[in-house]
């Protein structure tokens, strides 16, 4: 009919004007044009296949490029015999259908039309979702770019689960897809099976669609992921539209955050109340007269007391809590949660029993506090690390590089060979900041001084012997006593002729006044208000000495004066004067930032991947990592790990 057309005419005619007013291309664009710079090694065909209409962005030449908009609406004059024939298409189609199948061309996930124009346009006008289509695929160049490798590995998930449209935006996706599905790239996926995560994969891209997900800087594939990781394959494959757009909207803020430029909000400070305004007084003079309400706070631990030593110095800040609001708040703890199942039972069982607080004390908690924040939506959720990017879950770690800066000062004063060991956990976030201010605390003390950089989690090598040999006595180790092997050196020490070990100093850690000052403001309403005025942000509650919530701990085995000298330190810290990040610094591969400088960001200092210039030692490999490091690792490592590693862990989880 002519007056479809005239309406399409009309659709297409505001497209074209739109894009102009956009800067944008106003027409189908043409692969001969994409190819004439890049050029391609070859072409494969596919066969006839079902593709979808969206996936169809230009022609293969230019054609009659002209005579469509860029979504394939028509733009000639309807008087014309480019209208009768479309006119007569979309009447053919309503009466018999389209049966014949368009030649496309495919490059990079996308479809260029070599033969069916008008074919797409009365789909697209129509509102098909699929044509039938005869598919070429046109092998790019070889290139070690980010999107040949990408495009790399969509080849082999399409050789084992042949479906189009799953676009992502990083490395390793396709593996982590397969890894959800129960499935790998090599081995051909059940025809079931492929079904199954086409029309579920489709739904999602739709609602994901509809609630502006264009708005995003991520794909709908990338979407997806995250979507999977919250809820679980089985679960997500099934959801109907009206599920799967209620949980696309709870997880929504995990997008935003996503994709976001500057995700974190580092909150080095703990919030004071609002003050300064009547209605305020007011407000804080009502909640202190009418009788609270105990705030209820469940901690749910990876471990127990008897095995970790991290569990046991959160587990006496959790009786300190008590014992410091005792009726303000009560507290219960679960312990060995590492496996979902075990993490899912203990958040069940502390909701039912009223808990509007969970606690996780661990990197590795992640995944399970963040499906726990989206199961309930009302719940406040906490976990234990710095630099991971959730809305859902607030994270908290202290500025643990601020003390070994201290301890850095005094292990330099007390070597008298100009050598320093020091022995780390993971290469996870914050880790190497620790590395390093303690590298320039001890620079700062003794110039010539070196340090001998060791792993805990590296398999397979005997560290104590290697920093024997190297005749380093003085020792940064464990910052928290192992309770399975009491004997062990922990903190800074030094190792005597005899090979007995004294402890010289330690970091403490006050996490009962870290969790007063969050009963404190949530009590004062600075939580709701650091979540309003931060929107759309990961907050991590990033405090350091000057809060209170850690210290360091000098044996008095310590000479006086050294132990000033700590002192002094310290207070410069304190007042601002001094801080191990600020002014010139050097790595081992050059220049960080020069002198005068001020301080490396919160973000740089979390993230921090290189070593200072005294450090001898490197970052541990993938290969070389205990399968607990791997863990910690594929969670919030500063080190490359292999995607399918990842992923695999990430299932597991």
């Amino acid at each position: 009919m002519i007056e479809d057309y005239r309406k399409a005419r009309k659709a297409g005619l505001r497209q074209v004007q739109r894009d102009v007013s956009a800067g944008r291309y106003p027409y189908p664009v043409a692969l001969s044009d994409i190819l004439k710079d890049r050029g391609y090694q070859g072409e494969v065909p596919l066969g006839v296949m079902e593709i979808d209409l969206s996936l169809i962005v230009g022609t293969r030449t230019h054609g009659r490029q002209n005579s469509f908009s860029g979504d394939f609406m028509p733009l000639l004059e309807e008087d014309s015999e480019f209208a009768a024939k479309w006119s007569a298409l979309i009447d053919s189609q309503r009466d018999v259908g389209l049966h014949e199948p368009i030649i496309v061309y495919e490059y990079l996930q996308r479809f260029y039309v070599q033969e069916g124009n008008k074919r797409v346009s009365v789909s697209r006008y129509i509102d098909a979702p699929t044509i039938t289509a005869n598919v070429t695929r046109v092998l790019p160049m070889p290139s070690d770019d980010k999107e040949s490798r990408i495009y790399q590995e969509f080849m082999r998930f399409y050789r084992v689960a042949p479906i189009y449209g799953i676009d992502f935006s990083e490395e390793g996706s396709f593996e982590r897809l397969a890894v959800f599905a129960g499935h790998d790239l090599d081995t051909p996926w059940p025809e079931d099976d492929v079904k199954t995560l086409r029309s579920a994969f489709g739904g999602f891209a739709a609602s994901f669609a509809q609630r502006g997900g264009d708005a995003l800087n991520m794909t709908a594939g990338d979407a997806f992921l995250v979507y999977l990781k919250l809820y679980g394959y089985e679960l997500a494959v099934c959801a109907s539209p009206v599920e799967i757009a209620d949980r696309l909207g709870r997880i929504w803020g995990e997008l935003q955050v996503k994709t976001s430029e500057d995700p974190i909000a580092y909150l080095e400070q703990p919030s004071a109340p609002e003050r300064g305004t009547i209605l305020s007084d007011l407000k804080g003079l009502y909640k202190k007269t009418r009788p609270l309400k105990p705030i209820d706070i469940a901690f749910i631990y990876e471990r127990n007391p008897e095995t970790s030593g991290w569990a046991v110095a959160h587990e006496q800040g959790r009786r300190e809590l008590e014992c410091s609001l005792g009726g303000v708040v009560n507290t219960s703890a679960y312990y060995d949660c590492a496996g979902d199942a075990a993490f899912d039972e203990a958040v069940d069982a502390a909701v039912r029993a009223g808990n509007t607080l969970i606690v996780t004390n661990v990197p590795t908690q992640m995944s399970q506090a963040l499906r726990a924040a989206v199961r309930y939506p009302q719940l406040k959720v906490l976990n234990c690390s710095v630099s991971l990017s959730h809305s859902a879950v607030r994270t908290f770690a202290t500025k643990t590089y601020e003390v070994k800066f201290l301890l850095g000062v005094l292990a330099a004063s007390l070597s008298d060979n100009h050598r320093v060991g020091y022995v780390a956990d993971s290469p996870v976030y914050g880790t190497v900041a620790g590395i390093n201010a303690f590298a320039v605390g001890v620079q700062t003390v003794d110039p010539h001084a070196t340090v001998y950089l060791k792993w805990y989690s590296a398999k397979d090598y005997d560290w104590r012997r290697e920093l024997s040999e190297t005749d380093v006595r003085i020792v940064c180790a464990r910052d928290v006593p192992n309770p399975r092997r009491a004997d062990e050196a922990w903190g800074l020490y030094m190792v005597e002729h005899d090979g007995t070990r004294t402890r010289l100093a330690e970091p403490v850690w006050r996490w009962g006044r870290f969790y007063e000052r969050i009963v404190q403001s949530i009590r004062d309403d600075s939580w709701r208000r650091e979540g309003d005025e931060l929107r759309n942000k990961a907050l991590n509650y990033w405090w350091g000495l000057s809060s209170g919530v850690m210290d360091v701990r000098v044996s008095d085995v310590v000479p006086a004066r050294q132990r000033n000298l700590v002192e002094v330190f310290k207070q410069s810290m304190l007042a601002g004067q001094t801080h191990p990040f600020s002014d010139e610094l050097v790595s081992q591969s050059g220049l960080v930032q020069p002198q005068g400088a001020p301080r490396l960001s919160s973000n740089d200092i979390a993230r921090m991947a290189w070593l200072n210039q005294n450090v001898v030692g490197r970052l541990p490999e993938e290969r070389e990592l205990s399968e607990r490091a791997l863990d910690e690792v594929s969670v919030s490592g500063v080190i490359p790990i292999d995607p399918l590693v990842a992923a695999q862990r990430e299932a597991k989880r």
